[in-house]
């Protein structure tokens, strides 16, 4: 984990700052004025390490040109090893002055080592949320989701947990994601995804265990790609119209990957696949089939099959619905 790199510069009698931090294939950045409350932040994730490494320098000959100059950054985040995770999120939400009682996580029944904090909130019903804690190494780490309590049903949360207990260590392999088959389904969802700290973020407003608290969350098979790379997991969940995965009760929010170079009358044209929504490729379909005869729009599903359209070759919605939905092979 590469440490922050900062750079200042005197502007209107005041020091600006700027740095940046490269984390695996995220990259870290935050900017501001010294004793002064504006500023921001802001993270990017990149298609490798060798790309945000690259984004990295990019974006530091940016800020020597405006007249910044490096100074000492502060070192990464290294979190706490011993921190317990339970003790550390309920210390950090306890806030008595606020009216903020400490959180009480309670043991699920029937499982050892898992916890379960209802966020409910009688003034608005149905808007809450129960956190849950799947613990590992001795409550030093553990595997985190969300239920909207809309969606809350006690025997889903008991079918997901019966495979979730059984792979706690996953997401701790090294690798940023695993998208496995449930042992049976829960509810209408087929799959959970785990994801690895970095990735799931769960635990990122706690810095003594953000690298030890994982994600995880069941899904549609047709929600994330087969042989996904982690950028492109990190759209579908954190990127506009991200998959709303703490609601168990959604409707399937299919892979869209779309590449397209529509000429004519209203041309349009991004020759490289990114995440989107179907309502993005409702809305390029009329504009392709009015688009001059070598235009082209190309859609990759969850399965990474692709299919190309042209002005003469287009398909129907439920065509369509079919090639991003179903587990059998395209038509």
């Amino acid at each position: 984990m590469e440490n922050w790199r900062r750079f200042e510069r005197v502007h209107d009698g005041a020091c600006e700052f700027w740095q940046i931090r490269q984390e695996g294939i995220r990259c870290h950045i935050s900017w501001g004025r010294d004793g002064s409350r504006r500023g921001g932040s802001t993270t990017v994730a990149l298609l490798d390490e060798r790309h945000a490494k690259s984004h990295v320098q990019k974006k530091i000959r940016g800020q020597l040109r405006k007249g910044f100059l490096e100074v000492a950054g502060l070192p990464a985040p290294i979190g706490d090893p011993d921190a317990l995770v339970v003790e550390t999120i309920a210390d950090a939400q306890a806030k008595p002055a606020y009216g903020l009682p400490r959180p009480q996580y309670r043991p699920v029944e029937g499982f050892r080592d898992v916890v379960c904090h209802a966020r409910i909130h009688p003034e608005s019903p149905g808007r809450g949320f129960y956190h849950y804690l799947v613990l590992r190494d001795e409550g030093r780490s553990a595997l985190a989701f969300n239920v909207r309590e809309s969606s809350h049903r006690p025997e889903a949360v008991t079918g997901f947990l019966e495979t979730v207990v059984t792979v706690r260590d996953l997401p701790f392999d090294g690798r940023p994601h695993h998208k496995i088959a449930l042992a049976r389904p829960v509810g209408p969802f087929s799959h959970a995804l785990l994801c690895s700290p970095a990735l799931g973020q769960a635990a990122v407003a706690y810095p003594t265990i953000a690298a030890r608290v994982a994600t995880a969350f069941p899904i549609y098979d047709c929600e994330i790609g087969d042989a996904d790379a982690e950028v492109f997991v990190d759209a579908r969940i954190r990127g506009h119209g991200a998959l709303p995965y703490s609601d168990w009760a959604r409707r399937p929010h299919p892979v869209v990957d779309l590449r397209f170079d529509i000429q004519g009358p209203d041309p349009e044209r991004d020759r490289t696949f990114k995440v989107y929504q179907r309502a993005r490729l409702d809305t390029l379909m009329p504009k392709l089939a009015a688009a001059s005869p070598d235009s082209w729009l190309e859609v990759r599903s969850f399965r990474g099959e692709i299919r190309r359209l042209t002005p003469t070759n287009l398909a129907a919605p439920s065509d369509l619905d079919r090639f991003l939905l179903d587990s059998q092979p395209a038509i």
